[in-house]
């Protein structure tokens, strides 16, 4: 049996709207409410499995799960490169000097969820071959009830004083408006199975999922009208899928597969303000070709080579998420480690790692008139190029350093290929960046300590991370170092 419980807590203040593309241009770093912005949260988790080995041949292995997770945020700028949305008669808006005694919005949520799985895993021998099998259920139940609220005032700063104080929109004198009460209850049941054919150097390995979900949303209050309106949105969905790989040469496997993929509306993509409507789930169907070898003594690879066709993709659009047709997404990945010390038989290793993805193709091939998505568009935040490539060192006494070089390509930040920046920021392109990134970590030989030593961004690269939201840069020069101790 094992179990495991957590508790996390934070408050921090972090704005969750980004920059207008002046205020980016002012200072990438600033943030005009962060004084005043705040998010918290509060999550409690808990793990169960265990584990039964009937015999040599077979193993049941159940697991169960809870979280309970709280969190609220607030913020006074809604849009970037806008004043604050909400202040008291006479104040300017615009002056973000004026913060502290105008209000803004909470958005408190609370999740709870629960789910159990029980997978018996057994070998056999039917046809008279070895044979691996799997057969599983998970269920999976979850409750979410979302709110807002907003006021005029620096009082609004305060969740209690808005949950004591708010009243529904459109009464004389109002102070505080309860914008916002949506539950969301989730039913998710997935059965599967498979099954693994050993023949000689051969593996073939058939087999099948069944999602079946529900998702049920009653609107009671949104965008500060009464609704009560609900709607559930029920899928069910078959995923067959099949692989096959090789090992006809030593420490080596060629590996091909073709699967049918599923992603299921998220809950809150079926809000639109007060309407609901349904997303349909994301459907693929997943092709890949490649091999992992360590044929050549030090030396360890892999490159996979996939092809995806998408049915009904989700894309988020200005915080509203909808079905963007089809799409494909072709492309290349490669792996790969050398180890000097293992090449020349020597306990001081000098050792090269690198990766690189080739995202050739991640087009649309349906026109989305209302998006202004057209045939061939490339995907939003699906960058061609990304590599990373360190060298390294490690020691007899248990010192590992490296240091090397992530690159990230150029990205679109909407499907219609924006390519000229707007105001708020939102819409334009991604530039590519190169960061420059080490470590040192150190373990003493027959000690449960290891101490570590972490750089992000040593060069300090200024580069955009995101248009999500308004313009947000990525992360300065950032060092930490810390102690991990097993025992």
């Amino acid at each position: 049996m094992i179990a495991k419980v957590g508790y996390y807590e934070e408050d921090s203040h972090v704005s969750e709207t980004g920059l207008g593309a002046v205020e980016y241009a002012q200072d990438k770093y600033q943030a005009p409410t962060g004084k005043n912005d705040k998010f918290e949260m509060e999550q409690k988790t808990a793990h169960l499995q265990h584990i039964f080995q009937i015999d040599s041949d077979m193993k049941l292995t159940t697991q169960a799960y809870y979280a309970d997770i709280y969190r609220t945020s607030f913020r006074q700028t809604d849009e970037p490169g806008e004043g604050i949305e909400r202040c008291p008669a006479g104040v300017d808006s615009d002056n973000f000097a004026n913060a502290d005694i105008c209000g803004g919005r909470h958005r408190p949520r609370s999740f709870t969820y629960y789910g159990f799985e029980p997978r018996l895993d057994f070998s056999h021998n039917l046809f008279g071959i070895e044979n691996d099998a799997v057969i599983g259920f998970r269920y999976h139940e979850e409750d979410q009830r979302r709110r807002q609220y907003r006021g005029n005032d620096a009082r609004a700063q305060s969740l209690s004083f808005l949950k004591d104080n708010a009243e529904m929109p459109g009464v004389a004198g109002a102070v505080a408006d309860f914008r916002e009460d949506i539950r969301i209850d989730v039913e998710a049941k997935s059965y599967y199975a498979q099954n693994t054919f050993y023949l000689g150097d051969w593996s073939l390995t058939p087999g099948i999922r069944v999602e079946d979900m529900r998702i049920k949303t009653r609107v009671r209050q949104a965008a500060g009208n009464v609704a009560d309106t609900s709607l559930t949105n029920n899928q069910t969905e078959v995923l067959p899928g099949f692989g096959v790989a090789w090992n006809g040469i030593a420490n080596t496997t060629i590996f091909a597969g073709v699967h049918k993929g599923f992603a299921p509306p998220r809950p809150s993509r079926d809000l639109d303000d007060a309407d609901i409507s349904k997303t349909k789930p994301e459907e693929s169907t997943n092709w890949e070709l490649g091999v992992r070898s360590s044929y050549f003594k030090g030396v360890t690879f892999e490159s996979t080579l996939f092809h995806t066709d998408f049915d009904e993709i989700v894309i988020e659009d200005s915080g509203q998420f909808f079905n963007a047709g089809e799409s494909k997404q072709s492309g290349l990945e490669l792996a790969g480690r050398i180890d000097f010390g293992t090449i020349y038989n020597t306990a001081h290793n000098f050792y090269v790692l690198g990766s690189y993805t080739n995202l050739f193709t991640a087009k649309f091939t349906k026109d989305v008139a209302a998006e202004g998505i057209e045939d061939g568009n490339r995907m939003p935040y699906a960058p061609r190029d990304i590599a990373s490539l360190s060298f390294g060192y490690q020691h007899p006494v248990g010192l590992d350093a490296r240091i090397g070089v992530d690159y990230v390509g150029q990205q679109y930040s909407d499907g219609a290929n924006t390519r000229v920046e707007d105001a708020s920021g939102k819409e334009g392109t991604i530039p590519s960046y190169t960061l420059l990134n080490a470590s040192v970590r150190y373990k003493p030989v027959g000690s449960n300590a290891t101490f570590f030593l972490s750089g992000y961004n040593l060069a300090d690269k200024e580069y955009l991370a995101s248009r999500v939201d308004g313009k947000v840069a990525g992360r300065e020069r950032q060092v930490f170092g810390g102690i991990r101790y097993d025992f």
